[in-house]
């Protein structure tokens, strides 16, 4: 299948969007950015703030307008947001992204693609396809966030901070600058929180 991605939100959310094209190349799809002419669309949406919602909703409809025009034909949204958006066809939970080929093909399948899974888990597995430009890469170090600010929905989208283990961050390193990536962008919800919960 062709399936098209669409990464909205911060540079986190962009690593697990190269984490899904990933998993959907290696299970044999074609992976693309232009969702025009593609068997499905997942976008990877960022619910964080009040504009990232409504870019989301921006962008579900763009897509859902695709799909009228039989130029898209499913669509897979990373928020639970079908109640609001019955365009959507499937949705995956902020830990679910592992799930994306399962989701895919479910939906191709015409079977219900709902998958929310365990928040409180970290995706130690550091192959992706990188869309950065060649040089440079993010490396995400942890998931999460155990601050809980008021003002914050962080802890409930994506659970409390974990740390990525030392030797999976290492192996992704030396992975990225054997693809000839000489800079590295360490991220994280809290990179100075690093390791503490290790």
């Amino acid at each position: 299948m062709k399936v098209a991605f669409v990464s909205l939100g911060c540079a986190k959310n962009l690593v697990n969007t190269e984490q899904m094209m990933a998993l959907c190349r290696r299970a044999g799809h074609t992976v693309t950015g232009d969702p025009d002419g593609a068997d499905v669309a997942v976008l990877n949406t960022c619910g964080f703030i009040e504009s990232a919602k409504s870019e989301a909703i921006e962008n579900i409809l763009e897509l859902a307008e695709l799909k009228k025009a039989g130029r898209l034909k499913k669509l897979l949204v990373t928020d639970d947001i079908r109640a609001e958006l019955p365009e959507v066809d499937g949705m995956l939970g902020t830990g679910s992204y592992t799930d994306v080929v399962a989701a895919v093909e479910e939906l191709m399948a015409g079977e219900n693609a709902e998958h929310f899974g365990n928040i409180h888990r970290t995706f130690e597995d550091g192959e992706r396809l990188v869309t950065t430009p060649p040089y440079t890469a993010y490396l995400k170090i942890a998931e999460g966030c155990s601050n809980g600010c008021a003002f914050c929905i962080i802890p409930k989208l994506r659970g409390r901070y974990r740390s990525r283990t030392m030797e999976s961050l290492l192996a992704e390193a030396k992975t990225l600058a054997d693809a000839g990536v000489k800079e590295l962008i360490v991220i994280a919800q809290d990179i100075t929180r690093y390791g503490i919960d290790l």
